[in-house]
């Protein structure tokens, strides 16, 4: 890993690994791209992100990239959105057709993928796996996430000398980032589900970069859950914060939804019923045994979403 281009440069988890990539021994070149205008802060260098695989491949072979590390795929993964959205399939695909030239000197693509593609209902596992079922709904949001997963691992079959690793990312927890958990947690009261205390999970945004560049270093190749350690009640949660949950009926308001938000009344979002019903977690170990330590638990990733949260430093990796 010497030169690096990072997609989703504007999101909160593109910025932070851009910066960390500018004070990582052995990285001579960094550069970012997103969608839109991405300005200074988005690293020492940075661009205008393109659908066309032509025009990806020749970013490749200009600026000499050997490792992508693809942050534009799923939003309310690298902190960028409140709602559980779909991914950016046509610019996985472009970047996946791009990297599959074999005269180019990319040898390792990190995609951000999301914790989103397992189902969340009360006769699926509660524990997933990276090799279990995920969602076969071909409406929700998870369907484009995975069909981007499907290019991605096409790549990896027909271009062995790209090393092409999916990390599915929990929701993300820290102080700039925003996703739907972390939005409810900090509301005061917290919507709950009456009867219900689900278990559910966060990935510390200092743990995410960590987790992008661990999996790059070692061009790490293959299908990965990622999360901070354990998991975590919601009531637990909300205990956490020093607040207080408010037990409503775990239905969806639809098209009322606009209303009690306008009032500020509180409410379970329409898509979140079932996770505040049912709850979701991941099996982490494979990562794990990769070699990848986290630093933080659940309870400091809540503590985290806390305004001006004062953190400790994660734990040192080797």
């Amino acid at each position: 890993m010497r030169r690096v281009l990072v997609t989703g440069a504007s999101t909160p988890l593109g910025r932070a690994a851009l910066a960390r990539l500018g004070a990582t021994s052995g990285v001579e070149h960094v550069v970012g791209h997103d969608m839109a205008d991405t300005g200074a802060e988005s690293g020492p260098a940075a661009g205008r992100w393109s659908s066309d695989h032509g025009a990806l491949a020749g970013v490749l072979r200009d600026e000499q990239i050997d490792t992508v590390l693809h942050c534009g795929l799923a939003p309310d993964r690298t902190g960028k959105t409140t709602t559980p959205t779909g991914g950016d399939v046509i610019g996985t695909m472009s970047l996946c057709a791009a990297m599959s030239d074999r005269s180019l000197p990319a040898r390792s693509l990190v995609v951000v993928s999301s914790s989103a593609v397992y189902p969340v209902q009360s006769y699926r596992p509660l524990l997933h796996r990276e090799d279990g079922e995920t969602e076969r709904d071909e409406l929700a949001p998870a369907a484009s996430l995975l069909e981007a997963e499907a290019y991605a691992k096409s790549l990896a079959a027909r271009s062995p000398h790209v090393n092409v690793a999916i990390l599915r990312l929990a929701e993300p927890a820290g102080p700039e980032v925003r996703g739907p958990l972390s939005q409810l947690l900090r509301q005061a009261p917290v919507p709950s589900a009456i009867g219900f205390d689900p278990l559910v999970q966060f990935l510390h945004d200092e743990d995410g970069v960590s987790a992008l560049l661990f999996a790059a270093r070692i061009e790490l190749a293959g299908t990965y859950n990622v999360a901070s350690a354990g998991a975590i009640r919601w009531r637990d949660a909300v205990g956490a914060l020093g607040k207080t949950a408010v037990p409503l009926v775990p239905i969806a308001p639809g098209p009322l939804q606009p209303v009690l938000r306008g009032l500020r009344l509180p409410h379970i979002p329409d898509g979140m019923v079932g996770l505040l019903r049912f709850g979701s977690a991941m099996d982490t170990a494979k990562f794990e045994a990769a070699g990848f330590a986290p630093g933080f638990d659940q309870r400091e990733c809540v503590e985290a979403l806390a305004p001006r949260a004062h953190l400790r430093a994660p734990i040192a990796r080797s």
